[in-house]
């Protein structure tokens, strides 16, 4: 061991003053832009063997703190509870760091059978890899991994088919060549490693690893205490249910979406990417989207029903802090199960699009008067808005997605009519009192005007239907 530790300390000290150099404050920004990606390359070579290195190190670290040993293991004797700790102590590196170089020293160490053979490491080729310094750790864990849920439920004598695979996937990433008489070509990123070991996956097991009992079980959803006036969600997803999810996202949330309206021009602009953008980053739009999605999985028939009616949040608030007149709210609101409060906006927005249902309550807390639902608009008319507008009316999101919105507030005309309904996403129905965006109706049909940072103040219908959109363009034609 000491020889090993004193070629480790040459080899370190032969490199420091290269490392240092490479280093020294200014002498990188003097650079060429070719000789900058060549010296960020060559960094990597170094960095690979030192990899494989610590991986080998985390592997025999790991399999002395088996418990099988007895109660002195590894960790135990140097006052740390698990190999994690001893490894981050050790080596300074994160538990998470920690935590994957012990998986993949695991993988990736010889055994030795009772009788004191050597035994091949479960993934031999990924460790030959490492120990040839080109197989970089980032694509040795994609191997690993994706080859590693694949033998989920494999009988243990069909395992020799995964390694054709582990072998050609080793040696793309290292760019060697698989087989004599096949040709060497250039090395791929980790990225592309993964993509290439998903597609061996779907080929040595089609039907995908069927989740345990114990994984079924675990799937989970919830919503935890408020923090910072937001709710932290977490769980574990099935497949097939982050797949739908994924797909609805995708679905309905577009990079490239605008946030002012589309004139021919615009459109052309927009196509050559040109134009402002909708401000909002992917998370805040996925998060947009499940909001309208589970407002619309409320307003379904075919969910059961909540005392005795559909899945509707109730949200209450005290009628000193609701504005008659002007339907502005003051106070905050409290949803039913839900301990942190709404906010007064949060408050309007609701109330503009589900409605208000007064209750009169005594001091003493008897119910006094109970009144109807009132200022919701109806399905017919959501009906009739969805072919009038054809959804959003500021971006167009289709019309399943989108929130009924009171042009003039109900409390100023104490009326739900479609000649005062426009259709606008949870986003836009959320921020159209700060955002800018203006609405009007003119002859029973809205005109939206954008904020003054997205264009010209002029007065402009929205898209509307695409039935409404063929219509006009038919008049067009035949004049």
């Amino acid at each position: 061991m000491e020889t090993l530790q004193s070629l480790m300390q040459e080899a370190l000290a032969a490199a420091m003053p290269l490392l240092a150099e490479a280093t020294t404050v200014g002498v990188l920004p003097g650079t060429t832009d070719e000789d900058l990606l060549a010296g960020a390359a060559l960094m990597e070579e170094f960095g690979r063997p030192a990899d494989a290195g610590r991986i080998a190190f985390a592997g025999e670290v790991a399999d002395r703190s088996r418990g099988i040993l007895g109660p002195q293991t590894l960790p135990e004797r140097f006052g740390c509870a698990t190999p994690v700790e001893l490894l981050e102590r050790v080596a300074r590196v994160s538990p998470q760091t920690a935590r994957a170089r012990l998986k993949l020293g695991i993988q990736t160490r010889p055994g030795l059978s009772l009788s004191g053979e050597a035994l091949p490491a479960p993934f031999d080729v990924v460790r030959r890899g490492l120990a040839t310094g080109r197989l970089g750790i980032d694509s040795a864990t994609a191997i690993t991994t994706a080859l590693s849920k694949a033998m989920v439920g494999c009988p243990t004598d069909t395992l020799s088919r995964f390694l054709p695979a582990e072998h050609e996937l080793v040696c793309a990433a290292i760019g060697a060549s698989p087989a004599p008489d096949a040709p060497a070509l250039p090395p791929v990123t980790p990225a592309e490693t993964n993509d290439q070991a998903s597609v061996w996956v779907l080929a040595l097991n089609p039907d995908g690893a069927e989740p345990s009992v114990t994984e079924f079980e675990s799937r989970s959803l919830r919503l935890h205490r408020p923090r910072n006036g937001l709710i932290p969600v977490s769980g574990s997803l099935l497949p097939e249910v982050a797949g739908q999810l994924q797909a609805v996202f995708d679905a309905t949330t577009n990079v490239h979406s605008s946030l002012k309206f589309l004139t021919e021009e615009e459109r052309a602009a927009l196509e050559a990417d040109e134009g402002p953008r909708d401000p909002r980053s992917r998370v805040q739009r996925q998060h947009d989207v499940l909001a309208a999605v589970f407002a619309l999985a409320g307003r379904s028939e075919e969910l059961p029903t909540l005392n005795g009616a559909s899945a509707t949040m109730v949200t209450h608030v005290l009628a000193t802090d609701l504005d008659e007149h002007t339907g502005a709210v003051t106070g905050a609101g409290h949803v039913d199960g839900l301990d942190v409060p709404l906010s007064a906006g949060a408050v309007e927005q609701l109330c503009c699009a589900n409605g208000i249902q007064p209750v009169t309550i005594s001091t003493d807390g008897e119910i006094l008067r109970l009144g109807s639902t009132e200022r919701c608009f109806n399905r017919a008319q959501r009906r009739a808005l969805a072919a009038r507008d054809g959804g959003c009316i500021i971006c167009g999101i289709a019309p399943q997605f989108t929130e009924a919105h009171h042009v003039i507030a109900w409390a100023a005309v104490k009326a739900t009519h479609v000649s005062n309904g426009v259709l606008l996403c949870w986003f836009h129905h959320r921020t159209i009192n700060t955002s800018g965006w203006r609405i009007r109706m003119v002859n029973g049909h809205p005109e939206i005007m954008p904020p003054p940072a997205l264009g010209l103040q002029v007065w402009r219908p929205p898209r509307g239907s695409r039935t409404r959109q063929q219509d006009a363009l038919a008049r067009r034609l035949r004049n």
